[in-house]
This record gives C-alpha cells, sequence and structure tokens, in this order.
C-alpha cells in the first residue's frame, strides 16, 4: 500500500515544483585526460591523498572506453533514459530584455 500511495503523492505533484539537488564540488580539482582528446578529461578533486589518485587515474584509464562523450556514441539506447530536462517553473513567464543603444561606430561595425 505505500508505493501506491507515494506513486499518487509524486503525480499529484505540480510539474516544476520538485527539488532537484546538484552535487557541488568541493574545493579544487584536477582534469585527468582520458586519451589524445583534450576534450575527454575527468574531473578529480586535487586534494585527494597521492594513493587514491594515482588509483583512481589508473582505474578511469584503464575504463575509458566506458564512456561516452556524445550521443553518438551510445547507440541503442533510449532517449527516454538519458535526456536533458531544465528546471524552469512552467508558470513563469519569458523576460524581454531592452535593446541598449550602441555608438555610431559600434553599429556601424555590426
Amino acid at each position: 500500500p505505500k508505493k501506491s500511495t507515494r506513486k499518487k503523492k509524486l503525480k499529484d505533484k505540480e510539474p516544476g515544483t520538485e527539488k532537484i539537488y546538484r552535487l557541488i564540488p568541493d574545493g579544487d580539482f584536477e582534469i585527468v585526460p582520458l586519451g589524445e582528446d583534450p576534450a575527454k578529461g575527468i574531473k578529480i578533486g586535487a586534494g585527494l591523498p597521492d594513493l587514491v589518485k594515482r588509483q583512481l587515474e589508473a582505474c578511469l584509464k584503464e575504463n575509458a572506453e566506458l564512456f561516452a562523450w556524445s550521443a553518438a556514441e551510445m547507440p541503442g539506447i533510449n532517449p527516454e533514459v538519458a535526456y536533458h530536462q531544465l528546471t524552469i517553473d512552467p508558470r513563469a513567464s519569458a523576460v524581454v530584455h531592452q535593446h541598449r543603444k550602441q555608438s555610431p561606430e559600434k553599429a556601424e561595425a555590426a
């Protein structure tokens, strides 16, 4: 009975009202490159003990082929499983900002 009650409570919530928790990096980090492409790197804590850092780097590099960097690298994955959703209140209205005037030189260059 508890599961059905929980499901009902979740369905009754208005969209956009549920809290989404995100991890906040604690301190400095360094990037561990996973291959030749510098864009393919993983952030790890800079304050980790040296032994832990070396073990973690070795593990990440050994398993680098398991990471997907784009949707093209994940054939067969249902998009419903891995999709991006913005946390925007659906009741919010768009804000139209006033245009700023430019100096004649900048306006001419544009």
